[in-house]
């Protein structure tokens, strides 16, 4: 009876604790967390709606976006004399051919970097900035299923565009849409791995268009004609990849941000219009290279008194023409308002810009000009931009692929030594003379010194036939060496084994 009355007494006082925490200020918290918004019917239809088209709009995207990594290979620092140091050991009985240990300075290391990019078409042709792979030694792409390959750069530094081909088939590639039709207001996504953070979507609205901005990075300025201004977060990482309207089209590649003190993000991001980018990679495709065309004169917009002034709707003016160029050639002069180029009418100065550069070096341009209340009709012949005279070298569609050993590989080869051919007893092979020490064939156990006679089951019998057999590798592909190795005064026949980067 006791016991039963203890039981009562427990719960009593137990409800007694419920009934007070609820009208207590926690209680009231706790029941306004289990409360939820009372949506209408078709309020809560409409939300459910949005949030699935989103999610499926992601999901159709992301698997053509890339994570980049690139490294960039520093110079060999040079030892300094250390012929004190070697007598202070010397002392202590230390013999010369154990300071190495001590004071071996590392071969070069890299400098790394990351960014972001799209794939363009199924045949593993990547679209990104040319900022983000600018200098690099080696580029490696991570896709979104976790698969990672290298892949060879084609550049147009000027245009801050430059492709990445890898040796991949068959992959999902995204819609390039129109970017005339972007207005403010519109919905947009950045795509992309910010701070490294791979498979990031972020969503806004197109703040602007037409922005022109300099941008100075790290390895040169570039001016930016026409940007497309958002306020979807952008950061570091995301250069490069996809900025997306609500069809799931690219209409922009993110390209740079406008940044407080702490280098994040503020709102203020732009993306190349994806239209101002067509060209270049149909260009860099064809011929490896994008090269502009060049006429020769500083332009500048009307305003709408000059408009009225001269008598124009539209048209670019020119306020300055270079000597003994195409455009003092053809009898253009300071002052002309130009408001066709082969029989298209000019808008802007952008526009005129992007016709030149798009027409291409010795191209013949036709060009209707205004001058002082005339219309003239003038031809030129158009050059190759300075700019792209002076820009570095790439690699043409004929090299795409062509990578040598010590590119795919990290090995770098050479004739076998005479001392070494006692050693071997071997006249035939490839000679090991240098290895990237961060490279899979190192972690494989590969060593200077090696002499490499066969490459999975393949006689190898000269550093060109290792150079041609490690060219035909594909990505992914394991790797069988045969190579004979000197220890101490024995010579062994080893296997080596990785996988193609």
């Amino acid at each position: 009876m006791k016991r039963w009355w203890l039981i009562v007494s427990a719960v009593g006082i137990l409800g007694i604790g419920i009934v007070l925490a609820l009208r207590s200020p926690l209680g009231a918290i706790a029941q306004e967390r289990l409360a939820t918004v009372a949506f209408t019917p078709q309020e809560r239809t409409t939300l459910v709606s949005l949030e699935s088209a989103l999610s499926r709009l992601v999901e159709t995207v992301q698997p053509t976006v890339v994570h980049i990594k690139v490294k960039k290979r520093l110079p060999q620092v040079q030892a300094p004399d250390d012929s004190r140091m070697r007598q202070f050991f010397r002392r202590f009985g230390i013999p010369d051919d154990e300071l190495p240990r001590w004071f071996e300075f590392p071969s070069p290391r890299f400098i790394e970097g990351e960014g972001s990019g799209v794939i363009i078409r199924s045949d593993g042709y990547i679209l990104t900035n040319d900022h983000v792979v600018s200098g690099a030694d080696e580029v490696e792409v991570t896709f979104a299923d976790g698969s990672k390959a290298n892949g060879t750069v084609l550049r147009a530094p000027n245009m801050d565009i430059a492709l990445v081909k890898v040796d991949r088939e068959n992959l999902p590639a995204a819609v390039l849409g129109d970017s005339s039709t972007v207005k403010p207001g519109q919905i947009v996504f950045a795509f992309g791995s910010p701070f490294g953070l791979e498979k990031t979507v972020t969503m806004g609205i197109v703040s602007a268009v037409g922005r022109r901005e300099v941008i100075r990075g790290a390895d040169m300025p570039r001016f930016y004609p026409d940007l497309i201004q958002t306020d979807a977060a952008i950061n570091g990482g995301n250069s490069g990849g996809p900025l997306v309207n609500t069809r799931g089209e690219v209409i922009g590649i993110n390209t740079a941000i406008v940044s407080g003190l702490t280098g994040g993000n503020v709102g203020v991001g732009f993306a190349i219009p994806v239209n101002r980018v067509k060209s270049v990679i149909r260009r860099l495709i064809e011929k490896g290279s994008y090269v502009r065309g060049y006429l020769g004169v500083a332009l500048d917009d009307l305003t709408p008194e000059m408009k009225e002034e001269l008598k124009v709707e539209r048209g670019a003016l020119v306020v300055q023409v270079e000597r003994n160029s195409p455009a003092d050639k053809a009898g253009i002069q300071a002052g002309d308002v130009i408001v066709e180029m082969d029989g298209k009418p000019i808008e802007d100065q952008v526009a005129l810009r992007d016709m030149i550069a798009e027409k291409g070096p010795e191209a013949e341009a036709r060009f209707k000009i205004v001058r002082g209340g005339r219309t003239l009709t003038v031809s030129a012949k158009l050059t190759t931009h300075p700019e792209d005279v002076k820009a570095p070298p790439v690699r043409g569609k004929a090299e795409v692929g062509a990578q040598t050993a010590l590119e795919k590989l990290g090995i770098r080869v050479g004739s076998i030594p005479d001392d070494m051919r006692k050693v071997f007893d071997r006249q035939q092979g490839a000679f090991v003379t240098e290895i990237d020490r961060d490279s899979p064939a190192a972690e494989g156990g590969l060593q200077v010194g090696d002499l490499i006679i066969a490459l999975n089951d393949k006689p190898i019998n000269s550093p060109s036939e290792f150079e041609q057999a490690a060219g035909s590798l594909k990505s992914g592909q394991r790797v069988r060496l045969r190579v004979l190795r000197q220890v101490d005064d024995k010579v062994f026949e080893t296997l080596v084994m990785f996988r193609v980067p």
